[in-house]
């Protein structure tokens, strides 16, 4: 601490003294001119003490042979003398500040360099001997001391003007930022850059999302593509790419039943190249259920057993069940061969013969006896 007083106090002497010598050969120089060029225009010679009156002279045929080159006749008043004189002072005064500045700026440098060397250990050393400003380390970007303000993000530290937005250059200091690869960007750039887009409108989904369909949605923009309701409880369904509520789903694009005409929401049936609803899938004639999911088919109608040999004429007349086999046909009916019996006696008409009352029929003997 003591070599840095050291040398702050030498600098500020060095440079006070510099400048107080420049100005005082600056002012002797200018009053030697001044009263040279006054004692020759008004003809009285100079003392010993001043400038020879025989080297203005020699000085003023000079400048007049250059002014007459430039195309300037005459000999110079010393009034205009003078003027030209304070333009070259001013112009040196202007060079002799900017290369003070300059100066100035590289002890700077030099002085911030020199401080980025102490640890905040010596924070309270710094303070005491009346120094505030202590260098908080290096900026990430700039690698340079950060002396003031700080930006401390993504576990470094900042001058606030470095740090900035990634994609667009905005300083982010005083406003929210996101982080993606370790790099910072601004709300706007990353929801443009990184964020899902919604299916629907091609937005940036800033806050809650919904994914369906491999897509991603706004929540207000997942809705039904028939009705424009959001979907519920009950979800939804997909047709060509679309999303639909139940109710529209099954009212457009669901399978209906072959009986009712109905959609087919839940399970269903597929028989005769059609669906079915469970309940509805029965005998086309007495509407029962199929025992057994076993069913005949006649002229596309579902029908059951008794039904279906009903409608084929293969239903004996006797005791109404199917024949399967032998069977006697007699008076546009068929049966079984043990079911071909007299009306009255209740044999059975073994010989083929028998006798016809009112679609009945009787064995010879019965009808004699009954009808004769």
């Amino acid at each position: 601490m003591e070599e840095l007083e050291e040398l702050l106090t030498d600098l500020q002497r060095t440079t006070s003294a510099l400048k107080q010598k420049k100005q005082k050969q600056m002012n002797t120089n200018m009053a030697s001119l001044q009263s040279s060029m006054i004692n020759c225009d008004t003809g009285q010679s100079a003392s010993s003490d001043d400038v020879g009156l025989q080297d203005v002279e020699q000085l003023l045929d000079e400048y007049s042979q250059q002014r007459r080159l430039r195309g300037q006749n005459g000999r110079p008043r010393v009034e205009s003398l003078l003027g030209e004189l304070d333009v070259v002072v001013a112009d040196a005064d202007k060079q002799q500040q900017q290369n003070s500045v300059s100066a100035a700026a590289r002890d700077l440098e030099n002085l911030m360099a020199s401080l980025s060397d102490f640890t905040s250990d010596d924070s309270e050393q710094f303070l005491k001997h009346g120094i505030g400003n202590i260098p908080k380390g290096d900026c990430a970007f700039c690698r340079k001391p950060i002396v003031g303000q700080v930006v401390i993000a993504l576990g470094k530290m900042w001058h606030p003007e470095h740090f900035v937005c990634a994609h667009c250059g905005q300083e982010l200091g005083r406003q929210n930022f996101y982080e993606r690869a370790c790099k910072a960007y601004c709300e706007n750039d990353y929801h443009r850059l990184f964020s899902p887009r919604c299916a629907y409108c091609n937005g940036p989904i800033k806050d809650k999302c919904i994914t369906a369909m491999d897509r991603t949605w706004h929540p207000e923009h997942f809705f039904c593509a028939q009705c424009g309701k959001q979907f519920g409880e009950e979800g939804f369904h997909v047709n060509n790419g679309r999303p639909f509520c139940r109710q529209d789903y099954f009212a457009y694009f669901a399978l209906r039943c072959q009986a009712c005409q109905q959609p087919l929401m839940n399970n269903y049936i597929t028989a005769l190249n059609a669906h079915w609803h469970p309940h509805c899938f029965a005998c086309h004639d007495c509407k029962q259920p199929f025992v057994g999911g076993s069913f005949f088919e006649h002229l596309g109608e579902p029908y059951c057993e008794t039904h279906y040999h009903e409608k084929r004429g293969s239903l004996c007349s006797g005791c109404h069940k199917p024949i399967s086999g032998r069977c006697v046909t007699a008076m546009g009916q068929k049966f079984h061969p043990e079911h071909f019996i007299c009306s009255f006696c209740l044999k059975q008409l073994t010989k083929g013969t028998f006798k016809e009352h009112e679609n009945k029929p009787y064995c010879h003997r019965c009808f004699a006896k009954l009808l004769s």
